[in-house]
């Protein structure tokens, strides 16, 4: 079996070396777990401002190797990433780092390494879309120690992120299912039985009784936060996390590694008044309040949707549906392959026919307008219902799957391997982390904003958009996207206003609801918006509707084609 390769960017090419933090903690990690996995790093430039941090590198076995000796695959990913072969890659912190933990020593995994993944090897497995605990190892966390700046000694309020893993210690732990922890033999041996004033398990490491991945990244970060603003006064600021660093400095496995982790401390920290900024004292496993739960929607007056509406009407924009602007189309099931079909990749019965109309729908366009030679990412691919069909309908394309859950993607490649299909690549990262050009992007129900980063990254390779969207009503702004999207509706809407129609557009429940056709004009409005956005970037952009209509709720579909491809495919004929 091929080793997995990491590749890490570096800043200069010494045994003491610059580097941005996430390689910085990459290597630590490799090192804590003593994985064998292959080193090569990739001299890059800095940002002017962006914050680069010391590590040695004389007790590592790497290879140097310049951006352009990378292989594609590697190279179509965002820095740090992990490729296991030429068809597989993994890009994103926490995704590199759970990965290096399963390649570690073998007699570390049957001690501690099984331990470092969590319960049930949940540790971080969540994207950070999804977890306000993952966002906060994998993005809050980095960002402050890449934005962070020596040069300034007389700030004197510590980061936020130093507070809010303070509250976060200084809440109840918070198990999945405590009973089930306590007879896991894994953690058998662990000691729970310390308790706070309620009577909940007591914090002893960022996510409970032992050292987890979650530390690890943690504790990088920290060590090198507590040893810059040098002061006493900061462990009197934040004493549960100074009570946690202690711990953890005690770690056999930590100690081992602290000296690839050379510091030079701010001398002109002692003479500074810290003080701790004030965030929410909550633990950062807390629900994020505005991620959208369908089963707890928020319902927005009558009135405030009515005037949301009577905007768009002043508006007086074409809001027409095209009729099936791609022809008519009926696959053969036949004919396809028991593991290319829906039913193939485990699908109930129930959901069989539906998925199947769904899916023509969004191969007809495909099928249409690719070309051979092109390549194809399905986003959001899940366990690739629609790229693998994609994959044998067109042997001559090369189908990339991207999907950010990992056991998602490993159904997908097991269906793959059924079909002996050569050209599926398969890329385990959120959609912002992939960086490779492509022909054609397609999504069938990505949930929410989902469907917009879709659309804006394939106008930014210019490349075709095939979408259907999904769960209009989580629309919010990120710090990549702001709604409206369009500029003319941007000119009517503030985001309130907008916010009543998106959830509106959610309530699409049955014909016999009267919200239903309301919900119906919501959707129309909102995929009009992004239809507009869309065509200030010089597409072409085709709105439609899924036939039959009632293979799903969600039933819109919108193709969007860059203006110097059309007069090749001829789109507009049909």
């Amino acid at each position: 079996m091929k080793m997995s390769d990491v590749y890490l960017a570096i800043y200069s090419i010494a045994d003491m070396c610059l580097a941005p933090i996430e390689t910085v903690v990459t290597l630590f990690t490799i090192k804590y777990c003593e994985s064998s996995i292959n080193i090569k790093l990739i001299p890059s430039k800095q940002e002017l401002t962006e914050q680069a941090y010391m590590i040695d590198l004389t007790s590592f076995v790497y290879e140097i190797i310049n951006i352009n000796e990378m292989p594609h695959y590697a190279s179509s990913c965002e820095l740090p990433n992990v490729t296991v072969n030429e068809d597989s890659c993994m890009a994103g912190l926490c995704t590199v780092l759970r990965q290096i933990v399963k390649s570690a020593n073998p007699k570390y995994l049957m001690n501690d390494g099984n331990k470092l993944l969590g319960f049930k090897g949940s540790c971080l497995m969540a994207c950070s879309e999804a977890s306000i605990w993952t966002k906060f190892c994998e993005v809050d966390l980095i960002l402050t120690l890449k934005s962070l700046a020596r040069s300034h000694p007389e700030k004197s309020e510590l980061p936020v992120s130093l507070a809010r893993f303070e509250c976060h210690m200084s809440q109840p732990v918070k198990l999945h299912n405590l009973y089930k922890y306590t007879m896991c033999k894994k953690f058998a041996a662990l000691d729970i039985s310390r308790r706070d004033e309620t009577g909940l398990p007591e914090h002893t490491y960022a996510e409970g009784a032992c050292i987890t991945l979650s530390d690890i990244i943690i504790f990088v970060c920290m060590h090198i936060l507590l040893n810059m603003f040098s002061s006493q006064m900061i462990l009197k600021l934040v004493p549960l996390t100074a009570k946690w660093y202690d711990r953890m400095l005690a770690d056999q496995f930590i100690i081992k590694c602290l000296s690839c982790l050379p510091l030079s401390k701010n001398c002109d920290s002692d003479i500074l008044q810290y003080t701790l900024p004030a965030v929410v004292n909550e633990s950062l496993y807390k629900s994020d309040p505005k991620r959208y739960k369908p089963k707890n929607r928020i319902y927005t007056r009558q009135e405030d949707i009515e005037h949301s509406l009577q905007l768009v009407e002043d508006m007086k924009i074409s809001m027409q549906l095209d009729i099936e602007p791609f022809g008519k189309m009926d696959l053969n099931w036949s004919d396809i392959p028991f593991d290319a079909t829906p039913e193939g990749g485990s699908l109930p019965p129930a959901r069989l026919q539906r998925k199947q109309e769904q899916l023509q729908n969004l191969c007809k366009p495909v099928l249409k307008l690719a070309k051979a030679g092109n390549t194809i990412v399905d986003f959001c691919s899940g366990s690739g219902h629609l790229g693998i069909l994609i994959a044998y309908l067109l042997p001559h394309c090369t189908i990339i799957l991207l999907e950010n859950k990992e056991e998602s993607l490993n159904r997908a490649k097991k269906r793959v391997q059924k079909l002996k299909l050569t050209n599926v690549k398969f890329y385990q990262c959120n959609l912002d982390y992939f960086k490779g050009d492509f022909d054609i992007g397609t999504s069938l129900h990505a949930c929410g904003l989902a469907t917009d980063l879709v659309i804006q990254r394939c106008i930014q390779k210019n490349a075709i958009f095939i979408s259907c969207p999904c769960c209009y009503g989580s629309l919010q702004d990120c710090h990549q996207l702001t709604y409206p999207r369009s500029d003319i509706f941007k000119g009517r809407f503030k985001n309130k206003e907008y916010s009543y129609l998106s959830h509106a557009a959610d309530q699409t429940h049955d014909e016999l609801n009267i919200k239903t056709k309301q919900g119906y004009k919501c959707m129309t409005i909102i995929d009009t918006d992004r239809k507009l956005f869309a065509e200030q970037f010089g597409y072409k952009v085709y709105l439609a509707k899924l036939v039959p209509e009632t293979c799903t709720l969600k039933n819109h579909l919108l193709v969007g084609i860059p203006k110097n491809k059309l007069i090749h495919n001829n789109a507009s004929d049909n």
